[in-house]
């Protein structure tokens, strides 16, 4: 089995499985190259794989192949070098010969880590070098053809769950609670002065609620909760303002936070009691920060971005349609009950 921890369900080509049982070991691993082509939620939780893989790969040069148009809060503090593939940013500047180039000047690598599953990261999986390719792809086959070693994806098991799948499958166990290497709530959370954080941006505004929804379930918990501060996050977007809530600064526990710097946002979160919001690179920070989140769905799965292990409440309706702001509120208020 050497190698191999599976039985049923992951796949490996017959070549890669006698790599695995012949020659593979952790410790002769000098180069993998991780390819993660996502905005800042997507972005963040890739943090625990490369974490991980530094303990599976101790002797590793770690590189992070991300793309031009995707680079906010991209984990290059976590590798050893950065490889930017073009994006649609650069499209129209960039020929197919530089789109080789681009793929060529990575560079031969032991094995190649698809966290990606895009028609780029595809490209670099069909011309980039490795001894192994390891991914999730959604389509099965390309199982065998630009994958020789594929884990199971699906949607109601945590997408950072089936990244450590490769390198579970591979022999490695990751520790949990997971580590993002960011401020952590259970340290950092002001206890004396509790607080609540509301955000309602996303990179498409079919994830979020309305102004009037949004308002109401502010109010909502503000009307219920008047000895805890309540702070509205404003995003960088025009829609992510928080000008519509003005008339709620009647309220002495309420404030309206201006956009912050990634940084900032970490170090405030880590120190929230709690995250509202919807299906968005915010909550992710949340969860990386192991601060508790309530998070609002109904345009995307909701499992494939819930931690298993620690408070993270979801609302949700069965048939799919918006959750109504007093619903949203019963999960903030059996949260707030736990703090007593």
């Amino acid at each position: 089995m050497k190698y191999q921890w599976f039985e049923r369900g992951a796949f490996a080509t017959k070549k890669a499985k006698k790599y695995l049982s012949d020659t593979f070991s952790p410790q002769n691993i000098k180069k993998i190259a991780v390819i993660r082509h996502a905005a800042l939620g997507d972005q963040v939780i890739a943090r625990p794989f490369l974490l991980e893989a530094r303990k599976f790969f101790p002797n590793a040069q770690i590189t992070l192949v991300a793309v031009s148009n995707y680079q906010y809060g991209m984990p290059d503090d976590l590798v050893d070098r950065v490889h930017i593939m073009p994006g649609k940013d650069r499209k129209q500047a960039t020929s197919v010969s530089d789109k080789i180039k681009n793929i060529r000047a990575l560079g031969e690598q032991d094995i190649i880590f698809d966290l990606a599953s895009t028609n780029r990261s595809h490209w670099m999986m069909a011309l980039g070098q490795a001894k192994l390719k390891i991914g999730f792809p959604y389509k099965s086959y390309l199982r065998g053809v630009l994958y020789n070693v594929c884990v199971p994806r699906s949607d109601f098991q945590p997408e950072v769950e089936c990244m450590l799948d490769m390198l579970k499958i591979l022999g490695h166990h990751p520790s949990y609670p997971l580590d993002f290497n960011y401020p952590d709530h259970r340290v950092e959370q002001d206890k004396t002065h509790p607080f609540i954080l509301f955000f309602n941006g996303a990179s498409q505004t079919s994830k979020i609620l309305s102004q009037q929804q949004m308002k109401e379930l502010i109010e909502l918990s503000l009307a219920n909760h008047p000895d805890i501060k309540h702070i509205f996050l404003e995003g960088k977007n025009p829609f992510e303002k928080g000008d519509f809530l003005e008339a709620l600064k009647q309220y002495p526990n309420f404030a309206i936070q201006a956009c912050l710097p990634l940084e900032q946002l970490i170090e405030l979160t880590a120190k929230a009691s709690l995250m509202v919001s919807p299906d968005t690179g915010v909550r992710n920070v949340a969860i990386a920060t192991h601060t508790p989140t309530v998070g609002i769905f109904y345009s995307t799965v909701p499992f494939r971005y819930t931690p298993l292990y620690e408070k993270h409440h979801i609302v949700m309706n069965a048939d799919g349609s918006i959750p109504s702001p007093p619903k949203i509120y019963q999960a903030i208020k059996s949260e707030v009950s736990s703090w007593s």
